[in-house]
């Protein structure tokens, strides 16, 4: 018996001379997660999530087989990538601990979406973010070999505060074998495991579909569907919420089948049932946009030397050609979509072909400074990022308040204030007297949404964020 224990690494800690931790996230399971800051060469920093292998097994055959589990993810995300995937930045052991690297995602999952809501969320949001993971498990399961999730449920999912949808928490992915009768580790969380991962069967795509689908019971019922081994019938969708339209109910609950041979085939499959779901408007602007296929990025692998060889990621392989167009997802068109019908407008037109309704702009958004100078500075928003701060030395800002700022309240990379689909957020980047919005502190690296007529203040300046 081995008996290894290990406390959360404490904020400043320090990992290869360069990863500074920030602060724990959360903890759970065989792993935490960190925010972390990397010290490049060049002067700058980044924030990363570090994901780190949790050392308290009571025995070593446990513990290797977490470890086994833990290099696997790292094996898999090495060579992903895809919008909808964290990206992978490293992958190192230090001493007796394992660490992985990634993007760091700033957003909510969506059970903490359910959590704050208290009640079953909007069916046309839930359809819009489905539409979303399907096309992520499309592209794993495309792969040679098929990459098997097995682990889709709320916690698993993260929604940015653009509506980007992100699959995380690759532990217990898999690729599949051919002609392997059944797996060897049973897992998935029971509320939404399919009858297969309780040792029934090899888990396929179907497998990560019936997930899918009981995720989306459990989001527009605010109840978990029943676990696959549990006889009986689970409550039927509308009773739960009769808002929820027919169609979607069909969707869910073909997802869910017991039968593997009867839910959809393939996630493409699922995906064109969901669009159906949709508004016209937004079913066009789902299916016109853009299905990114980027060879990955050449991996940073760090590895301390060992007395044992450990495995290492595998190399990067060439990205596999392009599929063809399906007619479910046309090639984006240069022009403006209506969002009252649905049509496609030529570039510059000011109301609809179809319908003749008013066609929706980019808003004209600015901040303005407010209080002691007014009018002093009014800078427009438009869709790329702006970075307010003073400017100093290599820190590029757009929106430089030093002029307005001379005891230096404002740090030199104060916050960033991005656009996503028509909406404004403000994101505090680590500032040392904090960004406050309406009088209220933004916590750190985590994007508030902005209204007309927001108060906004960094250091000692205020600024109002007006939008029309």
């Amino acid at each position: 018996m081995v008996t290894i224990t290990a406390e959360p690494l404490a904020p400043g800690a320090m990992l290869k001379e360069r990863y500074e931790i920030v602060r724990l996230i959360k903890g759970g399971g065989m792993s935490w997660v960190y925010q972390v800051k990397e010290h490049r060469r060049d002067a700058t920093t980044r924030l990363w999530a570090l994901k780190e292998l949790r050392m308290d097994a009571d025995d070593r055959h446990s513990l290797d087989e977490a470890r086994l589990m833990f290099e696997q993810e790292a094996h898999i995300l090495v060579q992903l990538a895809h919008p909808n995937l964290p990206r992978v930045a490293a992958y190192f052991t230090q001493g007796e601990r394992s660490y992985l690297v990634m993007e760091f995602i700033h957003g909510e999952t969506l059970q903490e979406r359910l959590t704050q809501a208290r009640a079953p969320l909007l069916e046309g949001q839930v359809a819009s973010w489905a539409v979303q993971v399907c096309d992520v498990l499309d592209y794993l399961h495309t792969r040679q070999p098929p990459v098997i999730f097995r682990d889709v449920k709320p916690g698993n999912v993260m929604v940015t505060p653009g509506g980007e949808i992100k699959l995380i928490d690759f532990g217990i992915a898999r690729t599949y074998k051919v002609g392997k009768q059944r797996d060897t580790i049973t897992m998935g969380s029971e509320n939404y495991a399919a009858p297969e991962q309780w040792g029934h069967g090899q888990t396929d795509p179907r497998s990560d579909i019936y997930s899918l689908g009981a995720t989306l019971y459990h989001l527009l019922t605010n109840e978990p569907p029943l676990p696959a081994y549990v006889p009986g019938e689970r409550a039927p969708i509308r009773t739960l919420n009769p808002a929820v339209s027919e169609r979607m109910v069909e969707v869910v609950m073909r997802a869910m089948s017991p039968e593997r041979g009867d839910r959809y085939h393939s996630a493409a499959e699922m995906r064109t049932a969901l669009l159906r779901c949709l508004p016209p408007w937004e079913r066009l602007r789902l299916q016109a946009r853009p299905q990114e296929r980027e060879a990955p990025a050449q991996q940073t692998v760090l590895q301390e030397p060992a007395a044992t060889a450990t495995p290492q990621p595998s190399a990067v392989p060439a990205p596999s050609a392009p599929a063809a167009a399906s007619p479910e997802r046309p090639p984006t068109r240069a022009g403006l979509y209506c969002r009252a019908c649905g049509a496609l407008n030529r570039q510059g037109a000011r109301y609809c072909r179809m319908c003749g309704g008013a066609l929706q702009r980019e808003p004209a958004a600015a901040l303005s400074v407010v209080g002691s100078a007014p009018g002093a500075i009014r800078f427009v928003l438009g869709s790329q990022p702006v970075v307010l701060g003073r400017k100093s030395g290599s820190q590029p800002v757009d929106l430089d308040l030093s002029p307005l700022d001379p005891d230096a309240y404002v740090s030199r990379r104060h916050a960033r204030v991005t656009c996503a689909e028509g909406r404004y957020w403000i994101t505090d980047l680590g500032s040392s007297n904090g960004t406050y919005l309406n009088e209220r502190r933004l916590e750190e690296g985590r994007a508030a949404a902005l209204r007309h007529g927001d108060r906004i203040r960094v250091g000692r300046i205020e600024l109002a964020f007006t939008q029309r």
